[in-house]
């Protein structure tokens, strides 16, 4: 019989560096006529954005379907978060017929705040 030598496992890991992107959470509440409302009081769309170029790389949200949850991916990812987000927001609201577009809107507003004011320090 032969015995291989087992080589102990290392977690040898790189150095730590600074991340290439920032994670942005912006939250509204769901208002009490929308059928999400059943489900969650809150509205929560996060963002992966490069900190370099301030666009957005990836979303995500809470929104109650998958279809919403994808629309809301597709047109986030690409926006420049440095920039005026005004036709974003104008966008969404002839583009999403539903209770939730108000919530929708405010989210993404309050994630645009949140990171001007991160981008400002």
């Amino acid at each position: 019989m032969i015995v291989a030598e087992v080589q102990p496992v290392h977690w040898d890991t790189a150095p730590v560096a600074k991340r290439d992107s920032i994670i942005v959470i912006g939250y509204a509440r769901v208002a009490a006529g929308a059928a999400a409302h059943a489900v969650q009081e809150h509205l929560a769309i996060s963002l992966r954005i490069d900190r370099e170029t301030h666009v957005v790389t990836e979303g995500d949200s809470t929104a109650a379907t998958g279809l919403v949850r994808r629309w809301l991916a597709e047109l986030l990812t690409g926006v420049d978060f440095s920039a005026d987000i005004t036709p974003l927001l104008a966008e969404i609201e002839t583009a999403y017929l539903g209770h939730g577009n108000g919530a929708i809107r405010q989210a993404i507003g309050d994630a645009w705040r949140r990171y001007a004011a991160r981008a400002a320090k």
